[in-house]
């Protein structure tokens, strides 16, 4: 999903990447239930791949009949920090996440569940994803929150679990959703731990690299910490 700002006067993609980053700041200062657990890992990836479907009445009479938004996703990265020394997530070097979600398009939220596959390269000499191996397997369950897609940004919260490493814990997302600016894309600048965190820069937008493109179509980010 991407929003153009492509031929709108300078003036006016100012004020829209203002008010995109202030809506976010708005948006995340809801208060939140204090959490006990501790922050165990961190992870960065992209959406490589979406399946979507839109489910809708058996007579509808319009798009606004449309009910239910379900899609499968695929998501890889190469972003894995461990936050403990025995944190589970030492185990790889990669990530790998396929998730379904089906969001209900009046609320803009819905459940989401899928595997979480932690890797390690075997082959390190060489760059491709063909030799990446699995280290260890889990899975997480959710809730995905898309009220806030229009911002640029969505939230995703639940619970994660290793079962044969006999680990579990909760997680704290944020997928970034790219927009245009005359001619460039941008994420807002929002992490797991608030506004400004998403990326080394003061300005509220953080500019997409080269590597979070692909095939030049821009990429949606997520940031997630995962607790125990």
């Amino acid at each position: 999903m991407h929003k153009s700002a492509k031929g709108i006067p300078m003036v006016w993609a100012r004020l829209a990447r203002a008010g995109a980053a202030i809506a976010a700041v708005l948006a995340w200062l809801v208060p939140s239930p204090v959490s006990a657990e501790t922050p165990v890992g961190t992870a960065v990836l992209y959406e490589v791949n979406e399946a979507l479907r839109l489910i809708k009445p058996r007579k509808p009479v319009s798009t606004a009949d449309l009910s239910l938004r379900l899609a499968k996703a695929s998501l890889l990265g190469k972003e894995v920090r461990a936050l403990t020394d025995d944190s589970p997530f030492a185990l790889g070097s990669f990530v790998q996440a396929e998730a379904t979600s089906g969001v209900n398009l009046n609320t803009g939220k819905g459940p989401i569940v899928g595997s979480l596959l932690l890797l390690n390269d075997i082959d390190p000499t060489r760059e491709s994803i063909d030799t990446l191996k699995v280290s260890v397997a889990g899975n997480v369950s959710g809730t995905l929150d898309l009220s806030t897609a229009t911002q640029g940004f969505a939230r995703m919260s639940g619970q994660w679990r290793f079962r044969t490493l006999k680990r579990t814990g909760t997680f704290d997302g944020v997928f970034l959703i790219p927009f245009e600016v005359d001619g460039h894309y941008f994420y807002v600048n929002l992490g797991p731990d608030g506004p400004g965190t998403a990326c080394d820069s003061f300005d509220s937008l953080c500019p997409l690299v080269d590597d979070e493109f692909s095939l030049g179509i821009p990429l949606t980010k997520l940031l997630v910490t995962f607790l125990e």
